[in-house]
């Protein structure tokens, strides 16, 4: 039997910015509990990725590798390659974009 990972895929202890411009001080922000977390690509999470959203990192590392380079070329990249948006339908700019801002929250 091969060994288990037991590390965490997301930061439990993952806090809100209190102000809109974080402070310079160090140790104003928290983002993870010091000693309490290995530094890990997904420290920044505050929860681990759902099925749709790991299919469009799948699908823009296979539009990007093609050579999209603008909105146009992404959302056509996307939709040749059957990628669909959250509800099943194709990519159009504005529900593309209207994703992204909510995924970058």
């Amino acid at each position: 039997m091969g060994a288990t990972n037991t590390s965490p895929q997301y930061n439990p202890q993952l806090q809100d910015w209190a102000k809109i411009i974080p402070s310079s001080e160090p140790g104003q922000g928290r983002i993870e509990a010091p000693g309490g977390f290995d530094n890990r690509v997904w420290q920044n999470r505050e929860r681990v990725p759902e099925a749709f959203e790991l299919s469009l990192i799948e699908g823009l590392e296979t539009v990007f590798s093609g050579g999209a380079q603008s909105l146009d070329d992404v959302v056509t990249g996307l939709n040749n390659a059957g990628y669909n948006d959250r509800q099943g339908a194709p990519w159009t700019e504005a529900s593309f974009q209207q994703e992204l801002a909510i995924l970058g929250r």
